[in-house]
Order: C-alpha cells, then sequence, then structure tokens
C-alpha cells in the first residue's frame, strides 16, 4: 500500500489538526560492550512538534550521590512518565524498532535493573521516519549513517550531535551530558525531517528538494533528470521547421544544447544561473554549466565521444566534483551525459559508480548517461 495512504497522510492530517506527534530518540552502552546484558541507558529526548518543547532526560540530571543503577532507573523512570502522559501521541522515532534498540530494549533495561513493574506502555501509533524516507526515495536515500548524512543534508544543527562511535566512548567516559545534548539533538533533527518530508522541502541523496508547479509538487532531481531523457525527442522537433520550408535549430554542438537546457530549465526554476569556467582537466575547452541556488544543484553536461568514453568521464567528474565541494551554494551535482551514439559501455553500472564512489554528506553526486 502507498506509504502516503499508511503513514504520511496520518501524520499530515494530525500534524495540521493539532494532534500530539513527539519525536523520541535515546543513547546507550556500545552492543559491542553489552554482550551479557540489556545496553546501559545513558540520556534520551522527546522533541514535541506540536507544542515545540524538547524534553532531556540524562543521569547527569540524577539526584547527588545515586549509585549508576539509581540514577539510570530515575532517567528511565522520567522518561517512562512523558510518555505515558502522551500514550495517544504519534510517536515518531530512528530504527528504534530492533530488539537491541528501540522501546521494547528499553522496557528490558528496566526489568534487568528493577523488579518494579514497567511504569510504560509501548506506543501504539510508531513510525520510523528512516522507512518513511525509505519508502519515498528508496533505501539509497542518503549514505550510510543516514540520520548525520540526512542531518548535514538538510543543514540542521549538529553541533550537540554525536556519532554512534563518539556516543559509545562518552558512555564509556560517563560523559552523560554530551550524551544528553546529542540525544536532544537527534530528537529534534528527527522532527525536523518528518516535517520537511511532508510539506516536500527535505533534501536526499536523490533529492534537493520538490518544485511548484500546475497545482502540484516535483521532485526536482526527477524533473531534471526527466528533462534530459526527453532532451533529444525536444530537439529533433526543434531541427525541423514547422512548415518544412526552412531551417530549424541545429544543434551543432554543446553550447546550442546547453542553450535548449537552460530553456527548458525556465519553465520550473526562477533563479538558473550560468557559470563560465575553463575546466582543469587537459583539452578541455570554456564550459557553461548551470546553478540552481534556491536548490543546492548544480547541473553539468557532457557528451561522451570516441575520446569521452567511461574512464574519461571518471576522471573529469573527479575534478568537477572537487570544485563544487567549494561552491557555497552547491550540495547536489548532476552531471547529464548525452551518449546517444553508445561510447559508454554498461551506462548503468557506470552511473552506480561514479555515484558512489563521488557523494558524500557535503556533496551529493547523480549522474545520468543518456543513451537513448
Amino acid at each position: 500500500m502507498d506509504v502516503e495512504v499508511t503513514s504520511l497522510a496520518p501524520l499530515r492530517r494530525a500534524l495540521e489538526g493539532g494532534e500530539g506527534v513527539i519525536a523520541v530518540h535515546y543513547a546507550c552502552e556500545s552492543f559491542l560492550t553489552a554482550t551479557d546484558h540489556p545496553p546501559g541507558i545513558a540520556s534520551a529526548a522527546i522533541s514535541d512538534l506540536k507544542t515545540g518543547e524538547l524534553i532531556g532526560f540524562s543521569r547527569a540530571d540524577c539526584p547527588p550521590g545515586a549509585s549508576a543503577q539509581e540514577s539510570e532507573i530515575y532517567l528511565l523512570r522520567r522518561l517512562f512518565e512523558v510518555l505515558r502522559s502522551r500514550q495517544d501521541a504519534h510517536v515518531l522515532h530512528w530504527n528504534m524498532d530492533r530488539p537491541e534498540f528501540g522501546f521494547d530494549a528499553l522496557v528490558k533495561r528496566w526489568n534487568y535493573l528493577t523488579a518494579d513493574p514497567v511504569p510504560f506502555d509501548v506506543p501504539r501509533q510508531r513510525y520510523d521516519v528512516d522507512d518513511l524516507f525509505g519508502a519515498v526515495y528508496g533505501e539509497s536515500y542518503a549514505p550510510h549513517g543516514k540520520l548525520e548524512s540526512m542531518a548535514q543534508l538538510n543543514g540542521l544543527d549538529m553541533r550537540s550531535f554525536r556519532t554512534g562511535r563518539e556516543e559509545a566512548e562518552a558512555y564509556d567516559s560517563g560523559n552523560w551530558a554530551a550524551l544528553g545534548r546529542s540525544s536532544a539533538a537527534k530528537a529534534g533533527i528527527i522532527g525536523t525531517l518528518l516535517r520537511r518530508l511532508l510539506d516536500g522541502s527535505a533534501k536526499t541523496a536523490v533529492s534537493a528538494g520538490q518544485v511548484s508547479f500546475a497545482g502540484g509538487r516535483l521532485d526536482a532531481v526527477q524533473l531534471i533528470l526527466t528533462l534530459a531523457e526527453r532532451f533529444l525527442l525536444v530537439q529533433r522537433r526543434l531541427r525541423k521547421h514547422p512548415h518544412g520550408g526552412g531551417a530549424g535549430v541545429p544543434f551543432n554542438n554543446e553550447y546550442d544544447d546547453q542553450f535548449l537546457l537552460r530553456a527548458l530549465l525556465a519553465q520550473f526554476f526562477d533563479d538558473v544561473r550560468a557559470e563560465d569556467y575553463t575546466p582543469s582537466y587537459a583539452g578541455s575547452n570554456s564550459r557553461i554549466d548551470f546553478v540552481i541556488p534556491g536548490y543546492g544543484l548544480a547541473i553539468e553536461l557532457k557528451h561522451a565521444s570516441s575520446s569521452l568514453t567511461d574512464a574519461k568521464v571518471g576522471e573529469q567528474l573527479a575534478v568537477d566534483r572537487d570544485r563544487y565541494q567549494k561552491h557555497s551554494d552547491v550540495r547536489h551535482l548532476i552531471v547529464l551525459v548525452f551518449d546517444h551514439d553508445g561510447h559508454i559501455e554498461e551506462p548503468r553500472g557506470i552511473e552506480a559508480d561514479l555515484q558512489r564512489e563521488n557523494s558524500h554528506p557535503d556533496l551529493t553526486v547523480t549522474v545520468r548517461i543518456v543513451d537513448r
């Protein structure tokens, strides 16, 4: 069933209707360390999307003089109390649906620490925001370490964010305050990402946001890739005079193609800027590329030939990638390689290899070889 029907629509209605929507995250002991017991809990946080409140729970906040076990029980009791008070809320999380990390793991840890009844019921309306993004954009929507990658791609505040390894190190050193700040940062990021997913402004490794057009929304990256796929069809129409009596547009070189691409882009994007520069790879002429700053996008055109095949495209892309890393307006580079004569073998494999080798959290690279 469509993810919009099963998850996004209920969440959209909940936010618009003022229902409770909260994001939950916690930090714990490394699974590598906790080999014979449920991982210890260091901190947790709840971000309330309805009120804007951010509630943190950390061992650092426990009463002075409490033992490690008493501090952890105190933390969990406070967390469970707040969750119980919001038991009708829609609960957002990030991968908290596994036996070793999630709501069931919190219950297991409580039972390990104390024989008291668990003062909490696992939320009924749970949504894994990672799964929601995967359902909309595909499993490769962000590089590994997806929460961190998504925060970087979307320019979110990461000053207190700690990676899994950093959190494990902080746990071992007892730096509960740092772990509390990290949990709070992540809960806030999860809530923000869900909002952006719903309003179409989320950036992913395969998307730079949505374009409003004709009363609907179009994914910006997919829109550009679709224009490229249909580029040859437009050229064929323009090469022919409508009445057969005169010359059409010749499209003799790359500049003609760049001229047409900019005209096509102008239908959808208000600000398309041409950048004229001389590439630093041998034998290349000055070339015009396009930057769409409102979406953090750059677009490059290349034409495969007998002298520009698989390896050369990869070499040029590495140079272009390094240049755009220094461009403050660009977070996503789209490289369109027109290969209507079939100079590049295994184009789909080459696309995947080039994207994987050149993408990183600060700059996503999408390669499309147009070979038909």
